[in-house]
């Protein structure tokens, strides 16, 4: 988790300290399976039952919802229950098996991760971004992304003011007030790598 302290006011009164959790880059498998082959990212079945992971999965893998990433979110809130926000950075979906990949597996994995953290933080702001694994196909970006925009503004959209939840919907950016002086700004990432690797490849 981060500590920030908002600025103090005019009158000399002491800050008042602003706690976040940053979780970034979950990369849920749903498909996660007990006799999945580690060297695969659990993508496939093990040859033999050496190349299974564990309980919790294997550091190759990806992980499954209702395991490690149930597990991380329970000790987030243990931790520190009541954060200022969660600062949600994006690529919730995983290494899955091609068969698998697609739309709506994106979006399971957006509404898993969205109801871990409903269930253990309901009254927290989450302020998520859009990661270059949150849209099909991958490090789409633009009116493209659309419906990827829209079901971040549907999943975590209601802490947003209006005017910021349609930026969200529409454009993938925004910006929330934490408090007098503290605001938030989300960028849409996609764009800027993309506009990146292009001029990068431009003589």
């Amino acid at each position: 988790s981060g500590r920030a302290h908002a600025p103090a006011s005019s009158h000399g009164s002491a800050p008042q300290p602003l706690r976040f959790w940053h979780l970034t880059d979950v990369h849920l498998n749903l498909w996660h399976s007990a006799r999945a082959d580690v060297r695969d990212m659990c993508r496939s079945a093990a040859p033999s039952a050496e190349r299974r992971p564990g309980s919790f999965g294997h550091f190759n893998c990806d992980p499954a919802p209702d395991g490690l990433l149930r597990l991380a979110v329970a000790r987030m809130a243990e931790a520190e229950p009541a954060p200022s926000a969660i600062l949600l950075g994006g690529d919730d979906h995983g290494h899955v098996p091609p068969s698998r990949d697609g739309a709506s597996a994106l979006s399971a994995s957006r509404r898993a991760v969205a109801s871990a953290l409903a269930a253990a933080f309901p009254s927290v702001p989450v302020l998520p971004a859009l990661g270059n694994h949150d849209t099909w196909p991958y490090f789409t970006a633009g009116e493209a992304a659309g419906s990827a925009f829209a079901e971040l503004a549907e999943l975590y959209g209601g802490h947003l003011a209006p005017a910021q939840r349609r930026h969200l919907a529409s454009r993938g950016y925004y910006c929330h007030r934490l408090s007098r002086r503290l605001w938030v700004a989300a960028l849409e990432t996609n764009s800027l790598s993309l506009r990146s690797e292009a001029e990068a490849r431009s003589p």
